[in-house]
C-alpha cells in the first residue's frame, strides 16, 4: 500500500529541517580550544559533527560531514587556514566558513574575507557572541568582531606592499643581506636597496628588523 504525501506533509518536513540544530565543524590544532568550543556551542543548542586538528583532516572531514558552518583557525600545523578554505570552496562554493583566530593582523583578515570567508572572529569572545555570529552567517549574513572590522578598514586604507616587496621582506626575515637577496632574485643590489626603502616607507618602519616585526604582526609574512 503506497503512501501519498500531501502539501501539508511537505510543509511539516520543511519546518522540521528549518528548526533542526545547526551542524558545526571545528578546526583547531589545540585540543583544549576544540573541547572548549564544542562545550560552548552545545550549550547554544548546536551539534558538533566533527573536529579536526590539521588542514588535511579538515578538508577530508568537511567532504564527509558537510557541516552547516565550519569554524576554522588561521594557523594550522600543515597548512594555512586560507589554503584550507580555498580547497573547500573549490569543491563546495556554498560552504559557510568562519575564521576563529587569535591573529588580528589586518592582512590576515583581509585575505580571509577576500578569499570567501563569511566571517572573522577573534578568540576570546563570549559564547553568546559566537553563537550570534554563527546564526547570522547561517542566515546569509556576515560576522566580524569589532577588532577585525577595525583592522580590515585600516588595511583598505593602508599603502599596499607589492608582491616583489613582500618577497624581499620574506628574505630579509630569514637573515639575508641586500647582496644575498639580489643574488637570489637575480637583480642588482641597488634594486634591492630601492625595494627596502619603499618597504620601510609603506609599513612604516625605522629599520629592517622593525619592518619584519610589523609585517609579521599584520599577517603579511608567513612564519
Amino acid at each position: 500500500m503506497s503512501t501519498q504525501h500531501t502539501p501539508e506533509d511537505n510543509t511539516l518536513v520543511q519546518e522540521r529541517v528549518k528548526n533542526a540544530p545547526l551542524r558545526i565543524m571545528i578546526v583547531d590544532d589545540h585540543p583544549m580550544v576544540r573541547e572548549g568550543l564544542a562545550g560552548i556551542l552545545e550549550r547554544q543548542e548546536m551539534v558538533i559533527v566533527g573536529v579536526a586538528a590539521t588542514g588535511r583532516q579538515a578538508i577530508e572531514m568537511f567532504a564527509q560531514y558537510l557541516p552547516d558552518i565550519l569554524l576554522l583557525d588561521l594557523r594550522l600545523p600543515d597548512q594555512s587556514g586560507i589554503k584550507v578554505m580555498r580547497k573547500i570552496l573549490a569543491d563546495r562554493p556554498d560552504a559557510k566558513i568562519i575564521f576563529l583566530s587569535s591573529s588580528q593582523g589586518d592582512a590576515s583578515i583581509f585575505d580571509a574575507i577576500s578569499n570567501g570567508a563569511s566571517g572573522y572572529l577573534v578568540k576570546g569572545i563570549d559564547g553568546a557572541t559566537l553563537g550570534e555570529g554563527i546564526r547570522r552567517v547561517w542566515a546569509g549574513g556576515r560576522c566580524l568582531s569589532p577588532e577585525a572590522a577595525e583592522k580590515l578598514s585600516q588595511h583598505v586604507a593602508s599603502k599596499k606592499l607589492s608582491e616583489r616587496e613582500i618577497e624581499v621582506l620574506q628574505l630579509i626575515s630569514k637573515g639575508n643581506s641586500n647582496k644575498e637577496i639580489a643574488r637570489l632574485l637575480f637583480v642588482t643590489e641597488d634594486t634591492i636597496k630601492m625595494h627596502v626603502k619603499k618597504i620601510l616607507g609603506k609599513l612604516p618602519a625605522n629599520d629592517r628588523t622593525q619592518a619584519v616585526v610589523i609585517a609579521i604582526q599584520r599577517g603579511l609574512l608567513d612564519v
